[in-house]
């Protein structure tokens, strides 16, 4: 079968399938699978999806997975060389041409983050909801976002911030590499030996969230299960302290990122590496009728107006009797022909009869 959805001002028609198998079968050129199974389901859904050779790309959207499953998943990735996103993830954009999911938030807020055409800057998080942020900073301090993804808050991420980076490195699109790390976990030092071996040589700005546990007197489970440190070198503070000296670009903190992007922005700009274009029209993104109704922005006639049935209330209503009085006052199929009909309540008489035309002319 098939589903609508917008495309534009228009509706468009994407076919539904039972299986990934017919989905595969029917799709030889599709090579992402986008699972919004639940934790419950998501890895046995994921294990089949990767059976098939076309798959290249898995992103899991859902919280909760199992860790042993997921590394049998990461395993799984590594030996088919299926690149992964998540668990645990609202997944990534690269603007103008995809995003997963929800990334980004709503369309206006797309529009407003200007994540309807590539910039210049690359990112990497964990944190889904600090991905949707860093779209709102790099939007406001440089021309936009290049491409940007979350790799998720589990302990073992099918994707580590290396990968995506050294993809970045290598796309010459992607001028400005973007790092928001965080509390716990040691995937930071490998992108640190990246940037001092040289194999990652693009402006890196980095920065790991958390840096107020060392207020805690003991390490603190912040909101992400890999949110927490097992060691001194874990920390966000010492993770800071490292990537500024391996040659990372590291604000003095969360709040000086935006004038940090900034400022490196402006001086590739200035040397010519690189090169702003004119900022286009501002695509107009239609809006839902039932979300402008629901905000009091638009307003529709009736299609048709009934004075007998009233199904505004809590309860339906005939001529003005609502529907538990009908049952319980025993009015029969001629009293609701009367109310209907006749507006009124019928004598017994009336009721009688209509019941009696109608038994009489049932089988026509």
């Amino acid at each position: 079968h098939y589903v609508k959805f917008y495309w534009g001002t228009e509706e468009v028609l994407m076919p539904v399938y039972t299986t990934t198998k017919e989905a595969c079968q029917k799709h030889p050129d599709a090579v992402t699978f986008i699972n919004f199974a639940s934790f419950r389901s998501v890895h046995e859904t994921t294990i089949e999806a990767m059976k098939y050779p076309q798959i290249k790309t898995v992103a899991i959207i859902a919280e909760g997975v199992p860790e042993q499953q997921t590394r049998e998943l990461i395993k799984m990735a590594e030996m088919k060389e299926v690149g992964m996103i998540g668990p645990a993830t609202v997944g990534g954009i690269k603007p103008g041409c995809i995003r997963i999911g929800n990334t980004g938030g709503m369309l206006d807020n797309i529009v407003m983050s200007r994540l309807y055409r590539p910039g210049s800057v690359a990112y990497v998080s964990k944190s889904g909801g600090m991905s949707n942020e860093l779209n709102n900073i790099i939007c406001r301090n440089s021309n936009g976002v290049y491409e940007g993804v979350a790799i998720g808050g589990d302990r073992y991420p099918g994707s580590r911030f290396i990968d995506h980076l050294l993809r970045y490195q290598d796309d010459p699109g992607a001028k400005i590499l973007l790092l928001l790390g965080e509390v716990g976990g040691i995937d930071e030092y490998d992108v640190m030996k990246a940037v001092k071996s040289g194999r990652i040589d693009k402006p890196v700005i980095a920065w790991c969230v958390g840096t107020c546990a060392s207020c805690f007197a003991t390490e603190v489970q912040f909101g992400h299960a890999g949110a927490q440190a097992r060691g001194k070198m874990e920390t966000a503070a010492a993770k800071n302290a490292a990537m500024k000296e391996a040659g990372m670009i590291v604000p003095d903190s969360f709040d000086k990122l935006p004038e940090t992007i900034r400022s490196i922005y402006t001086k590739m700009v200035e040397e010519g590496d690189i090169v702003e274009e004119p900022e286009g029209e501002t695509p107009q993104v239609p809006m839902d009728y039932t979300w402008a109704k629901k905000l009091g922005l638009v307003r529709k006639p009736a299609n048709f107006i009934s004075s007998i049935s009233d199904d505004r209330g809590e309860e339906l209503t005939y001529c003005g009797i609502t529907i538990t009085e009908v049952f319980t006052s025993n009015l029969g199929v001629g009293g609701v022909l009367g109310l209907l009909w006749f507006r009124r309540k019928l004598a017994p008489e009336c009721c009688k009869f209509i019941e009696m035309v109608l038994m009489v002319t049932a089988d026509h």
